[in-house]
């Protein structure tokens, strides 16, 4: 790494390739080479064609890079070149490999730059730290000794020895409130890297945005495109211009566990954002997105019309209570099929909500158990007053998280959770009794959060855009709280959800 004595010509030269190869270099490091390319396509490729999955010989694990980690390499080497933009932009599925390019490429730099300094930032601490940390470590680990030995491996910080205060690499979460994560960075040799992108506050970028401008200067971002605003959606968008977009497609990867993409069709179908998010590596398809990133949930054209009015057993129940600025209390019933608003109150308290619903049980054969209430608020008193009188129906505080691990790393809350399973339901083929009087289903909208989570508009928010409140919409949505309400059970709940299903 220096031109010292203990280093032959020979040992400079092949540093030198190091600096403008970084095929050659991984290669020296973990014997590792491309995913070969068919001989009948050498040529195509080489003509500019455009690669695909079926150009490429047969992946080996340990020995080979995929050919779509070889995108990013060679991205990289192109702008060493000066042939290419300095900024590369990857939206990527889940599981081809990126956090391991990314420490790869890595050590690479630290390796053949001297003086070199890479700021690191993910949007969560398991991402930078137990997932692109520790992957920087497992590779270390499998360098020659020689190699391995000049670098030295701490919680935040990736140091060379050789001038461990000016030659490093450095991890910190992105966090909106303290911005600097990217900043605070100076040398002749930048590269900045960030690990799921998508989810990092603009701030952190713009903040860093002065640092980011020397001739020398690399910024690496990969991520699952999981929203449609933000600094990483405009790398593919409106300021694509100035960057180098790439694009993984999990079905492609040699690398991605086709279990793991079954599974995603099999809970969310291939029409699903989570599908193209997860596996296509594609932006969401939501069609209009607000100024903060929010999209409305369901359109005109995904409402239908039952045709059939009668229900078919088995029946739930959802009461939205009508409590501080509202007027109205719901009461909507759902089968597997189809819901309609049953009764309304406008001036309503603990007894005649409890009186109406033990008519509308009877009337319709519904036990109490498949009763759900929203019980924050006012709704806690009138979810007293059933417990009082023996009637034992489900109180639900939809702000609270969901109870099954996969709900509870996808939604922010229940509530989150309810709405997304109402809108499978409908585009499932789910109708409405009366649809006009689910009009402000057309009002709920949710986005995307840093953290990738689903948030629903808070109603605080709707207000403030003078929309009234989703009473009929809320009542419909408890209908979908069931099973977070079942606290302990012996093995989890099945991953499937299937949007037709009460029970």
């Amino acid at each position: 790494m220096s031109s010292s004595p203990q280093f032959t010509k020979a040992d400079i030269e092949l540093y030198r390739k190091f600096q403008t190869s970084i095929f050659a270099f991984i290669e020296k490091m973990w014997g590792m080479t491309p995913q070969p390319l068919k001989q009948e396509y050498v040529d195509r490729v080489k003509n500019g064609e455009k690669v695909k999955a079926e150009f490429f010989e047969e992946f080996q694990k340990g020995k080979h890079l995929t050919w779509q980690q070889c995108q990013i390499i060679e991205a990289i080497e192109r702008a060493i070149r000066k042939e290419g933009l300095n900024r590369i932009s990857v939206k990527s599925g889940h599981g081809v490999g990126k956090s391991a390019m990314l420490a790869i490429v890595l050590l690479w730099y630290l390796f053949t730059h001297k003086n070199a300094q890479i700021p690191c930032t993910a949007p969560t601490s398991d991402q930078i730290y137990d997932i692109l940390w520790k992957e920087v470590k497992i590779w270390l680990n499998l360098m020659p000794k020689w190699a391995s030995d000049l670098f030295e491996w701490q919680s935040t910080y990736i140091r060379i020895k050789e001038s461990p205060e000016t030659w490093f690499a450095r991890a910190r979460t992105a966090r909106k409130e303290a911005p600097e994560a990217l900043a605070g960075i100076h040398g002749d040799y930048v590269m900045v890297l960030a690990d799921e992108a998508s989810g990092i506050p603009d701030e952190i970028f713009n903040t860093a945005e002065g640092s980011l401008t020397g001739p020398n200067t690399l910024v690496v971002m990969i991520s699952n495109p999981t929203r449609l605003v933000g600094y990483f959606y405009e790398s593919h968008h409106r300021d694509s211009k100035n960057w180098q977009t790439l694009h993984f497609n999990g079905e492609e990867s040699p690398i991605v566990d086709t279990e793991y993409i079954e599974r995603i069709i099999e809970k969310h179908g291939k029409e699903s954002d989570e599908y193209r998010i997860r596996v296509l590596g594609e932006f969401p398809a939501a069609d209009a997105v607000d100024e903060k990133g929010y999209t409305p949930l369901l359109s005109q054209n995904d409402i239908r019309e039952a045709s059939f009015t009668n229900f078919t057993p088995p029946l739930r129940m959802g009461i939205d209570v009508a409590g501080e600025g509202k007027d109205e209390t719901i009461w909507v019933i759902r089968d597997r099929f189809k819901a309609r608003i049953v009764q309304r109150e406008k001036i309503s308290n603990a007894m005649t909500i409890l009186s109406k619903t033990l008519t509308l049980l009877q009337e319709y054969n519904i036990p109490s158990n498949q009763v759900y209430l929203d019980a924050f608020g006012v709704g806690g008193e009138v979810a007293l007053e059933f417990v009082k009188h023996n009637v034992f129906i489900n109180a639900v505080n939809v702000g609270d998280k969901p109870v099954w691990e996969d709900d509870h790393e996808r939604f922010l809350n229940i509530r989150a959770m309810a709405y997304w399973r109402l809108k499978q339901w409908i585009r499932e083929g789910g109708e409405l009794i009366d649809s006009k009087d689910f009009a402000s289903l057309l009002t709920i909208k949710y986005r995307a959060m840093l953290s990738g989570k689903i948030q629903m508009m808070p109603k605080i928010d709707m207000k403030k855009l003078g929309l009234s409140s989703p009473d009929e919409a809320d009542a419909l949505m408890l209908t979908f709280t069931g099973d977070n309400l079942i606290r302990q059970r012996e093995e989890p709940v099945s991953s499937h959800f299937d949007p037709f299903s009460l029970f």
